[in-house]
């Protein structure tokens, strides 16, 4: 086994912790779908992380170029999975045990998390990028696929107007997806 593929092996072991647990809310929420009020803002957030684990899965083949040599870049590599699985404890819920759970009251509960947890993803991706030996004449399309997504996520920290961030998280989506289209794959 190559060192890349052992790196990549345990990658993807985080990656797919996180989109287990990703999917295993989807089945709480169906199965207590008469409990579930308001689930919009669960569900495009959901699917927006589930782009961004497919994003990422995908972007780890630029890696093999790497020579890891040191601890600090395994764990460079690793900060970004890591904090999707945050992203997704934040984002999904708990068992509702026959009480009624509003996703919509929930989500702007834990909306700064949500969103701090999301930039702090980007910027150690765009960390880990560094390491990367095209770097120098990438970053620039690297950074102009990631600040849009940086800034308007950032916006949800500060307000709690239910059309922003319905405007954010569809713009998020639509532009995650533009970029699955028109950008090579590229770790995120």
């Amino acid at each position: 086994m190559s060192e890349f593929e052992f790196i990549s092996v345990f990658v993807s072991i985080v990656l797919a912790f996180s989109m287990a647990e990703l999917l295993m809310g989807w089945g709480r929420l169906i199965r207590a779908y008469k409990e579930v009020e308001r689930p919009f803002f669960f569900l495009g957030w959901s699917i927006w992380l589930l782009l961004l684990m497919c994003f990422y899965y995908l972007g780890l083949w630029e890696y093999q170029a790497v020579d890891f040599q040191t601890v600090g870049q395994l764990v460079l590599l690793l900060m970004p999975p890591i904090i999707l699985v945050l992203l997704v404890f934040v984002l999904a819920p708990e068992r509702s045990r026959g009480d009624t759970i509003d996703l919509e009251e929930r989500y702007f509960k834990v909306r700064v998390w949500l969103s701090g947890l999301a930039i702090l993803y980007f910027i150690f991706g765009f960390l880990a990028d560094m390491m990367l030996p095209d770097f120098r004449s990438t970053w620039q399309s690297r950074l102009n696929t990631t600040w849009p997504i940086i800034l308007t996520v950032g916006l949800l920290m500060l307000s709690k107007n239910r059309y922003l961030h319905l405007g954010v998280l569809a713009f998020n989506i639509f532009w995650l997806l533009l970029g699955s289209v028109f950008q090579p794959v590229r770790a995120l």
